[in-house]
């Protein structure tokens, strides 16, 4: 008889204080990390401060409001930086800054273990609770979907496109479904490819092909996708790029152009600019026509409430909040004579409140 000879191997465990549960995270180590970490009053919660950029730890750092930043080498806690004064402010671009706010404010975007904001960001409840989609500093971009249908929302989309257009890119031409998600049948970068609404990968044993090809591809639909992959709006913005190119080749940097704005989706964007105007717009490209302010103030548009009045409309419902002239939500509404708070997605986020109330308090970010 043979006989057999059992190695065994042991192999340290890592332990990170306050932690209890091992899950498994993407980095090249051997060691799992633990997915629970209790931090001493001093110290706050930062991902990859333990098993060299592997793990979450407790770092010390100051605190929200405190002093002294800046001063000997001392730094402001994770989700907050050094502002002038060497007080450390909320840098609301991080989803650690949800650490910090203040309990006033009840909603807070949900971050991922990497301490990054999730995609998908839900409110309310599963009738009328509704779904967004976020950008990777936190703001709400292209995309959304009723809580009650969000299932199979990933938001993978609008999240790729913004972060490709926050690196620079004005050429992407991705194509996202209303609720963030890919479409079918997409054209990026000089290829195109039938992909999987939620993850935007290439079908299994399906090449992508040239842009010339793309009506060969098995997820094309002549009905759905026409005669050419870009959209109205989309060609209107290349051709404005084009000519722009073509002015500044020229010499000529200073031609102003009625901006042309589209959505994720190929559709006409939230905003139109006409003579110094910018207007309120749905997706086809129509004016909200009362919903309008100074060009020099688009940046404070979002136009959620000109929008949902339309969206609400289409579902059966109205809309019982008011706009501001520039098509946001009034962040104070009256009830009967009740005031109270909503924030710039059209939740309550406060009840009860005073005429003289300040709702930023009570909003995030």
């Amino acid at each position: 008889m043979n006989n057999v000879i059992i190695f065994m191997v042991l192999l340290p465990v890592a332990v990170v204080k306050g932690q209890q549960s091992a899950v498994q995270v993407p980095c090249n180590s051997i060691f799992g990390c633990i997915s629970h970490v209790q931090c001493a009053a001093d110290e706050y919660w930062t991902p990859g401060a333990a098993l060299h950029g592997c793990c979450p730890g407790c770092v010390r750092g100051l605190g929200l409001e405190q002093p002294g930043c800046g001063i000997n080498g001392t730094a402001c806690a994770s989700g907050l930086f050094c502002a002038k004064g060497d007080i450390c402010k909320l840098n609301t671009t991080s989803c650690l800054s949800t650490r910090h706010v203040s309990e006033k404010v009840l909603w807070k975007p949900e971050c991922d273990s990497r301490g990054e904001f999730q995609a998908k960001q839900c409110r309310g409840d599963r009738l009328l609770g509704r779904c967004f989609c976020y950008s990777a500093t936190g703001q709400r971009i292209f995309g959304w979907q009723w809580l009650g249908k969000a299932e199979n929302m990933t938001c993978a989309c609008s999240r790729l496109r913004s972060d490709l257009e926050a690196a620079g890119r004005q050429d992407v031409t991705l194509h996202c479904a209303a609720d963030g998600n890919f479409e079918t049948l997409q054209c990026d970068g000089g290829v195109c490819w039938c992909a999987d609404p939620k993850t935007g990968e290439r079908w299994p044993r399906v090449p992508a092909v040239l842009p010339s090809m793309w009506k060969k591809l098995p997820c094309y639909n002549r009905t759905l996708h026409g005669e050419q992959y870009l959209r109205q709006c989309e060609s209107g913005y290349f051709a404005q790029k084009r000519l722009e190119q073509k002015f500044y080749i020229h010499g000529h940097v200073n031609v102003s152009h009625n901006k042309v704005v589209c959505d994720y989706d190929g559709t006409y964007g939230i905003v139109e600019f006409e003579r110094g105007i910018a207007y309120c717009t749905w997706r086809d490209g129509t004016r909200i026509e009362q919903y309008q302010t100074s060009s020099l103030k688009a940046h404070l548009m979002t136009c959620n409430c000109a929008r949902d009045e339309k969206i609400y409309q289409a579902a059966g419902m109205q809309l019982e909040l008011l706009c501001e002239g520039n098509g946001n939500y009034a962040t104070l509404q009256d009830r009967n004579g009740v005031l109270f708070c909503v924030d710039r997605d059209g939740f309550v986020v406060a009840e009860g409140v005073q005429p003289e109330t300040n709702c930023e308090e009570y909003m995030f970010g």
